[in-house]
């Protein structure tokens, strides 16, 4: 027996645990991730298989559309006030497209800016020739002959041989895949005849392909001898 005050001994109450609230993510949001992140691949392919209209088009659209779809995003979390989530991904989305799109920018700079050779002129296949087409009686359009022996710099695709792909001393040059690879014939003014100086070689490229040299027209097509 112990005299003096009452002891109590006091029990600890656990906490009680916070309420969970759920808050979606609008669909937009990681919609927008996943194409900012796929913008990334822009500038290596841009910067593995070189500059191209179509490369750079589809690019600059998903990037733009990533930064569109994060930014809808975001104002929509926003309205919202509290009752959706997400807002990271969505701002996420937005700096990574960002950031892509700068990076397909700076690539195509840089392509550009070592990729011709000092001295050249950089012409067009598609309106600096194809679409001049042929004059009278077949013979070459007045403005394609007279680069004749100048040093030119265009782009278009090899055209598809199926007897050889490798150690090519000569080829076709079209102005677009669509015309070797689909079964069409390409038309006279699309086709310009690569021709490689001495023991140079090269193999069957798929992309779109780079050649400068000295441009000799003839009739009924243009000869270009590398």
């Amino acid at each position: 027996m112990i005299d003096g005050e009452r002891t109590s001994m006091t029990q600890s109450t656990p906490p009680i645990p916070e309420k969970f609230v759920y808050r979606p993510i609008p669909t937009s949001a990681p919609v927008a991730a996943v194409l900012a992140a796929l913008g990334l691949c822009g500038p290596v392919t841009l910067y593995s298989l070189g500059i191209s209209p179509t490369g750079m088009t589809f690019w600059t659209f998903i990037c733009l559309l990533a930064g569109i779809l994060g930014l809808n995003s975001l104002r929509k979390i926003r309205r919202a006030q509290g009752a959706l989530s997400g807002d990271d991904w969505a701002r996420g989305a937005v700096l990574v497209a960002a950031g892509a799109a700068l990076a397909n920018v700076a690539v195509a700079v840089v392509l550009i800016a070592n990729e011709i050779p000092k001295g050249y002129q950089v012409l067009s296949f598609t309106s600096d020739i194809s679409q001049k087409g042929l004059g009278e009686q077949r013979a070459v359009h007045p403005d394609v002959e007279a680069l004749d022996g100048k040093s030119i710099f265009l782009k278009g695709y090899m055209y598809r041989d199926k007897r050889k792909q490798e150690g090519l001393r000569n080829f076709i040059l079209v102005k677009d895949n669509q015309q070797c690879c689909f079964g069409r014939q390409p038309n006279e003014s699309d086709m310009i005849e690569i021709r490689l100086k001495g023991d140079m070689t090269v193999d069957l490229q798929l992309g779109l392909t780079a050649v400068a040299g000295v441009f000799r027209a003839s009739n009924p097509s243009p000869r270009t001898e590398m």
